[in-house]
């Protein structure tokens, strides 16, 4: 986020949205009890003529929902900086990318806080092609977050076209390989597939594309995690979330597997031991954060570090085959 004014303790936040990143972060910090501002587009009647005007409008906050575009924030008008529009209806606002809001809280809890802080944070900016004959998947990683942009599918099967759909395939990959590296200035660009077919890409039609990092993966679907498994590629995307959920799972998992008795999950076991331990970290999920607001903010006030699971991985599904939250305690 592009942050004007931060004081956690006074509960102000003042910024615009730069990321569908940003919006998953505000998910977690925006809730019933808050006060919202932003612009919204308002059809006002005067008389006999009707016009679309961007109001400024505040609401007391009753719910927000993430959805694949925006952040929808509802609840009833208690501002408006145009007379024409009613206070106390309901009304929603759609924050998109970027929006600009003002948010008013109680208060911040310490995650909630260091989620802000870390959204000013400039992540590296890079960009990934994985591939295979007839297949190839594009990821772009921006603000420490990894997401699967699209996908490039041509069927190169068959032995009387395979040649000319297989120089076909490649010609699209290419086309595509240089519009996304084209596309911004990327701190590091990496096209993983064979170490011929790289070959081929790297004198062939990519030839005019310098600053290209090549790497070797046996599939596209799985090039991902075999990346990640490499040490230099691994040491640059360590800090992004898909990379930070796959190592906290892992060493979980592995200490409950152990019979470590630290490790509680389950929420009325959680509870139980809350009463009487010091939580330490917490991983969680979204559904789990929703549904149990009162514990989150014990754990937050106990001293426990936070980390919510928000990429679509199988580490998120592990996780949910937990009950959604995993608490480690001293």
């Amino acid at each position: 986020m592009k942050v004007a004014l931060f004081k956690p303790k006074k509960g102000e936040l003042k910024a615009i949205v730069r990321s569908y990143d940003d919006l998953v972060l505000l998910s977690y910090i925006v809730e019933e009890g808050d006060h919202f501002t932003s612009y919204s587009r308002r059809k006002i009647t005067v008389g006999d003529t009707s016009e679309i005007r961007l109001v400024k409008i505040g609401i007391a906050v009753e719910n927000a929902k993430l959805t694949d575009s925006g952040l929808s924030v509802s609840g009833k008008i208690d501002f408006s900086s145009d007379e024409s529009v009613p206070l106390h209806k309901y009304h929603t606002l759609d924050i998109k990318i970027k929006t600009g809001f003002a948010l008013q809280k109680k208060r911040f809890l310490d995650f909630q806080t260091k989620f802000v802080l870390k959204s000013k944070e400039k992540s590296p900016r890079i960009a990934i092609c994985v591939y295979e004959d007839g297949y190839a998947i594009f990821y772009r990683i921006t603000n420490y977050s990894l997401r699967k942009v699209y996908e490039l599918k041509e069927n190169v099967s068959g032995k009387r076209f395979k040649n000319a759909t297989r120089e076909q395939f490649f010609k699209k990959l290419s086309q595509n390989i240089s519009e996304e590296f084209k596309r911004t200035k990327w701190d590091l660009f990496i096209v993983a597939g064979s170490s011929i077919d790289n070959e081929e890409l790297k004198r062939g039609h990519l030839k005019d594309l310098s600053g290209i990092q090549y790497e070797t993966v046996s599939y596209a679907h799985t090039g991902l995690k075999e990346l990640m498994n490499k040490g230099k590629i691994n040491e640059l995307l360590r800090g992004t979330q898909v990379s930070v959920q796959r190592s906290l799972i892992k060493e979980y998992i592995n200490d409950i597997s152990n019979g470590n008795v630290d490790y509680v999950y389950g929420i009325d076991s959680i509870r139980t031991r809350l009463s009487y331990s010091v939580p330490i970290h917490a991983i969680l999920t979204r559904d789990f954060v929703i549904e149990h607001k009162d514990l989150i903010e014990d754990l937050d006030m106990k001293g426990a570090e936070i980390t919510f699971f928000s990429e679509k991985d199988e580490s998120l599904d592990l996780l949910n085959g937990f009950g959604g939250g995993i608490v480690k305690f001293s």
